[in-house]
């Protein structure tokens, strides 16, 4: 009853405050890619907390929209405004049906694609989950797609790498199923405590380029261009960031973020066999370039990090952008269609579809 509440006062007071917010601009795609280019990679490896204990990213801090009102502009843009709504073949892109049985051979060598960022990797003898989201909702946002998940499909102790505190990102109730099977957790710093309140046992905070060897696999938390806050955290007390995934294949999991010069230094230092890559809740654009890829820079990460195969996410059970759940999907295929020399390099799941790791 409290969080009803709690829920309802906020809603009367976004309401009443909201049109005095001022309006979503539009971006100066021009402005902005300039601004990208002209960061700094050695800005990758600088401090990145302040005296208050707040991170940031060095390379370039997000920007506050002019005039101010960052919550309530952010508020009444998701009220009052129209959701995109494009005509193209959505029943083409939709999620299809995964019994997950796959998972329990110990010989199996593959990426599923869950939905969002939610990925369940098998390497090496060992299973990895990325931010793995199976409830029905992020705080007050519903699923489109719920995805009905058997947890008895996974081995005891798969290791679970949680990229940020955003509610789509670490999902309490997933969390708390995993803790059952006895998961071994890795999480940007400032977040140990969330999962021991929990009752996990194992758990492992990195900070950028630190580097953890579990099994046979290593992890190396890397940055990315975003932000962090949840309800009972200041934001951006606790840190963001993707992570490297380190056997007989190499995958990187990009976490959620804008288009950055990280691309450019992770192709370069590394080797990369699968990437696994935001494209998704991008519109509109003024509000969410700095946090999150639209397709175009998708295509553009993909050519800075060089991976042999990239798989785009970030969409396909929740609408967090004002475009559909999977009209990501569609406006790769169009992309594809109009540079095919690239096709090759991209591996474009549905929900529910998974890849088998090459063994070269």
């Amino acid at each position: 009853m409290t969080r009803i509440l709690i829920a309802f006062f906020i809603l009367t007071l976004g309401l009443l405050l909201s049109a005095c917010a001022p309006k979503v601009a539009e971006l100066d795609e021009g402005e902005w890619a300039a601004t990208v280019e002209s960061a700094k990679t050695q800005d990758l490896y600088a401090k990145h907390v302040n005296d208050e204990g707040l991170f940031f990213n060095p390379w370039m801090t997000q920007p506050q929209p002019k005039g101010g009102g960052g919550f309530f502009r952010m508020f009444r843009y998701w009220v009052f405004s129209k959701k995109f709504e494009p005509d193209f073949p959505r029943e083409k892109y939709k999620a299809v049906p995964n019994n997950y049985d796959y998972l329990l051979d110990p010989k199996n060598q593959s990426i599923s694609f869950v939905g969002h960022a939610s990925f369940i990797i098998k390497l090496d003898g060992e299973t990895v989950l990325t931010d793995p989201f199976f409830s029905k909702k992020a705080l007050l946002v519903g699923k489109e797609v719920k995805i009905k998940f058997d947890f008895e499909k996974l081995t005891d102790k798969p290791v679970v790498l949680i990229s940020h505190n955003h509610y789509d990102h670490l999902d309490k109730w997933t969390i708390k199923k995993l803790i059952k099977k006895d998961a071994i957790f890795i999480a940007p710093l400032g977040m140990k405590k969330f999962f021991t309140k929990l009752g996990a046992k194992e758990v492992y905070e990195l900070d950028w380029w630190e580097s953890l060897k579990i099994g046979a696999l290593t992890y190396t938390f890397l940055p990315a261009q975003h932000w962090s806050r949840r309800l009972g955290y200041e934001r951006n007390s606790t840190l963001w960031g993707g992570f490297l995934i380190q056997g007989k294949k190499t995958i990187y999991f990009s976490g959620d973020s804008g288009y950055f010069i990280g691309y450019k230094e992770f192709g370069r230092l590394y080797k990369i066999d699968y990437a696994l890559l935001g494209a998704g809740a991008y519109i509109p654009r003024a509000m969410m370039h700095y946090s999150h890829q639209n397709v175009s820079e998708f295509f553009k990460a993909a050519r800075d990090l060089k991976a042999k195969k990239t798989i785009p996410m970030h969409f396909g059970i929740i609408r967090l952008g004002r475009e559909p759940i999977n009209y990501p999907l569609y406006e790769i295929e169009m992309y594809l269609e109009e540079n095919p020399s690239q096709r090759d390099g991209i591996e474009a799941l549905k929900v529910g579809q998974y890849l088998e790791l090459s063994s070269d």
